[in-house]
């Protein structure tokens, strides 16, 4: 009997066993012609072996769906979660019933029990530079944009943009000079030699406007004179770290600033934010506080910010231009070593100058984002991926090339020598 028909007709006595009480487990294994110890199991309620959860699975069905939506979700919106995310959402999803965490290989068994998501290894840099500029690849970017637009009728004032850059405090930017002296190369400007980092984290909307700048400096504690001496906005995020970099609690820490920053200029109902795939912007914790507060996250395609990103396109080229314009001025005044005073009151100069409505609705528009136009950026795509030479083809240039190299040698048979003439001749 297949096993379907078994469990069906152990399902059909259990149930004859519960409307009469008088009958046996006996009898009514022998009237559904069923194993009477099956019987007797699932009267005490020990379920199928087809039923039964293996013991190396630590999810719930219930739980493998929410991890498998979380995937699906952070697919469609541009940035496929590595493995080491998906284990972190299902730990979040055991720690919330006190469980035991998962093993290492979860991620990767979990994929293959299940259709639809698949692991990929991602492709090599230099392919996904030159992909990134495919025109299809960036037309499919701007229908993202507009469906999501249109699916949470978010409005234009809502669109923002956001991601980090990061400054040498002691590296004056490169320009042009006017010079009397008579010397070949170019001429050389002297920089103080502090190289500390600092990450400045900036959001913009299409309004053009830009929230107060976050920033974090390598140290432990933050100095008085920090805030006396450079007269700084109160409303200025600034934390430390042990480098001056970013991880996750930091893009957590920004993502609760944003909010903060963002909540009483909302127009409609949800806040698009436009993001580039740096781990510390899409971990679960930065997407589950995005879900809470109605915050929708959008990937731009890797490599592809100089293009796409507005605060690439209008903001962080003048910021630090300005900013090395500034460190040059502390240069002339003899400055020879920039401390955290004289960052702070460089960058706050800067960043007051550069920006501006002007410059932030100039890169909106100059991604294409607003007004939607994908064309002005498809217009500047400088790679256009080849398709694969037809094999005659092929052939023929590799022929032209070897007769070309030998025309240089002098050196060709009589055949090449016949086809070098033709060729010739073609070209006259």
């Amino acid at each position: 009997m297949p096993q379907s028909d078994i469990e069906a007709n152990t399902l059909l006595a259990l149930q004859a066993l519960q409307n009469n009480p008088k009958l046996s487990t006996r009898r009514a294994a022998n009237i559904y012609q069923v194993n009477e110890h099956r019987l007797r199991r699932r009267q005490q309620g020990i379920q199928s072996r087809r039923d039964t959860m293996p013991n190396s699975r630590k999810l719930s069905n219930l739980e493998e769906d929410t991890l498998l939506e979380f995937i699906v979700d952070l697919d469609s919106r541009g940035y496929p979660p590595r493995l080491s995310g998906v284990e972190q959402m299902a730990n979040r999803l055991l720690d919330a019933r006190d469980a035991p965490l998962v093993g290492t290989r979860l991620a990767m068994n979990f994929a293959k029990r299940q259709p639809l998501p698949k692991i990929r290894f991602q492709r090599r840099y230099d392919y996904k530079r030159a992909k990134c500029e495919d025109p299809t690849v960036i037309r499919n970017w701007f229908k993202l944009v507009q469906n999501t637009i249109a699916k949470y009728g978010i409005q234009s004032d809502d669109i923002w943009n956001f991601d980090e850059t990061g400054f040498m405090m002691g590296v004056i930017s490169s320009g042009m000079v006017v010079t009397c002296a008579e010397r070949h190369g170019r001429p050389k400007s002297v920089q103080p030699g502090n190289r500390e980092w600092v990450t400045v984290i900036q959001a913009i909307n299409a309004a053009g406007w830009a929230i107060e700048p976050f920033i974090v400096v390598a140290g432990q504690n933050h100095l008085s004179n920090w805030y006396q001496e450079c007269n700084l906005p109160r409303d200025w995020a600034i934390i430390t770290t042990q480098n001056g970099w970013t991880d996750n609690d930091t893009g957590l820490k920004w993502l609760k600033h944003f909010d903060r920053c963002t909540t009483n200029r909302l127009v409609g109902t949800h806040r698009l934010l436009i993001l580039d795939g740096h781990e510390s912007h899409h971990s679960v914790d930065f997407e589950l506080y995005c879900q809470e507060k109605k915050i929708i996250t959008l990937c731009m395609p890797p490599h592809s910010s100089r293009l796409l990103q507005p605060l690439d396109v209008g903001c962080f080229g003048p910021l630090k231009k300005a900013y090395g314009r500034e460190i040059e001025q502390f240069i002339r005044k003899s400055v020879t070593y920039i401390s955290m005073t004289e960052f702070f009151l460089a960058f706050h100069a800067a960043f007051q100058a550069t920006m501006t409505e002007s410059n932030i609705k100039g890169g909106f528009r100059g991604a294409g984002l607003v007004p939607l136009n994908p064309e002005s950026v498809i217009s500047k795509l400088d790679v256009q991926l080849r398709t694969s030479t037809p094999v005659e083809e092929e052939a023929s240039a590799s022929t032209s090339g070897r007769i070309v190299e030998k025309r240089w040698s002098g050196k060709f048979s009589a055949t090449e020598g016949k086809a070098l003439w033709k060729m010739r001749q073609d070209w006259t």
